[in-house]
């Protein structure tokens, strides 16, 4: 029996043939695409691939198909796109229960009226898929302020490899129940099961939103002023380092830039942008506040230019090598024909990554870069990965590089999907 006759007998299901969508994994066309209006519906493909042995890719909305390596093959492709109910919302409690599906975009709207938010801005925040963002514990400028998907989840619900429904965690963060299988899940990528329902902890919505844009000579004083600020404890929510071809696209300058974003009450975001604005000019970098509805739109247009490259390398050291990352990041952006740089500059990590009308590198010219930065960091601990790529350079060179404990992450998978059908090959374990 054919994957499409057997789905057919499944209850709840959207089952379409692959090429009817445009939906792909590295440009691989899956054979089918199946859209679950349950846990339960989910439960029953999964068990059932488990049992024959199909080759299963986990989607959000499906826009982050060129992470990880190229697979053999994909029998089916399991979306969420239908999983978008609310069931919970408790504003007292400053927490809400959605389905994977509902994305970031929908969940602020729904948020708003109540004066609360939830601080995750992963690359394309609006509409990227609640799930999606979890599972791959996606983050942007705003993990400088409120930390990472790992720091708002506090339960969910996900669906294993062999079809088995878990509740992890709980709805309020003194309930500790299940805490480590939540960590667990958070980042996990699809190798552990399929996300179908989250719990996040809420933030009240800050009383003032102040963005700052200093302009500098090079990375090397954007660094610096980045590491002042952070050395003087100013309670930045962001701050990012653009590259001239970045900032070009985002602060209307093509200079090196360093943008700094100030939340909360009104008087204490105007004593901290007062005191950044001095401290840049004290390190020679000449600065302006961006009007709030310039700088709504400058953080709009950084998170869709990464969501829109076609390739994003990442370096990821600690803070105080950050002017050593941004150097090795220039070689890389160098090889790639002069690639934008962008940096977390309170977190260490660079990202490096084609524009619009950017020239691209060779393949076998970036690989050896990667290689290059990755031996190069590899004293220090750092790392180097390739987030998003096309498949003729990831087959020159590893996306992941080497990865410690990778026998135990093993192991740990095996329990959650022992007949290994989700993404197979795709990820390190």
């Amino acid at each position: 029996m054919s994957p499409v006759a057997h789905l057919r007998e499944l209850a709840g299901l959207d089952a379409r043939p692959g090429e009817s969508t445009s939906l792909r994994v590295h440009g691989l066309t899956p054979a089918m695409v199946v859209a679950p209006e349950s846990a339960r519906a989910a439960a029953a493909v999964l068990r059932l691939a488990s049992e024959l042995g199909w080759r299963v890719e986990l989607a959000g909305r499906g826009t982050l198909g060129d992470s990880g390596r190229p697979p053999a093959g994909v029998d089916v492709l399991l979306t969420t796109e239908r999983l978008r109910e609310v069931p919970e919302y408790a504003p007292a409690d400053l927490t809400v229960t959605a389905g994977a599906g509902v994305t970031l975009g929908e969940l602020d709207a729904r948020l708003a009226p109540n004066g609360q938010f939830l601080p995750l801005d992963p690359p394309g925040a609006a509409g990227a898929s609640l799930g999606a963002v979890v599972a791959r514990a996606d983050s942007g400028p705003l993990r400088l302020g409120y930390g990472t998907p790992r720091d708002h989840v506090l339960g969910l619900q996900l669906v294993t490899g062999d079809g088995r429904i878990l509740e992890l965690g709980g709805r309020v963060m003194k309930n500790v129940a299940g805490y480590d299988l939540v960590r667990l899940a958070v980042g996990s990528r699809g190798t552990l099961g399929l996300i179908t329902r989250v719990t996040v902890r809420l933030r009240p919505l800050p009383r003032a939103d102040a963005t700052l844009a200093l302009r500098a000579p090079s990375a090397d004083a954007c660094a610096a002023a980045a590491l002042r600020l952070r050395a003087q404890r100013l309670d930045a929510v962001a701050m990012e380092i653009l590259s001239p071809e970045a900032s070009a696209h985002v602060a209307a300058a093509g200079a090196w830039t360093l943008l700094v974003r100030l939340q909360g009450a009104a008087q204490a975001v105007e004593d901290m942008a007062a005191a950044a604005h001095a401290l840049g000019e004290e390190v020679g970098l000449a600065g302006e506040r961006l009007e709030v509805a310039a700088a709504v739109t400058a953080w709009q247009a950084l998170s869709q230019l990464e969501a829109a490259a076609p390739l994003s390398i990442r370096l990821a050291d600690r803070c105080s090598e950050l002017q050593r990352t941004l150097a090795l990041a220039g070689e890389l952006a160098a090889a790639g024909g002069g690639w934008a740089r962008l940096a977390h500059a309170g977190d260490g990590i660079v990202r490096v990554m084609p524009l619009a009308g950017g020239r691209d590198g060779r393949d076998e010219d970036v690989a050896a870069a990667v290689e290059a930065a990755r031996q190069a960091m590899a004293a220090t601990g750092g790392s180097v990965i390739v987030a998003r790529g096309p498949a003729t350079l990831l087959a020159r060179v590893d996306p992941f590089g080497p990865v410690p404990a990778v026998s135990l992450m093993r192991g740990i998978r095996k329990t959650f999907d022992p007949a290994g059908v989700l993404a197979p090959g795709r990820f390190e374990i």
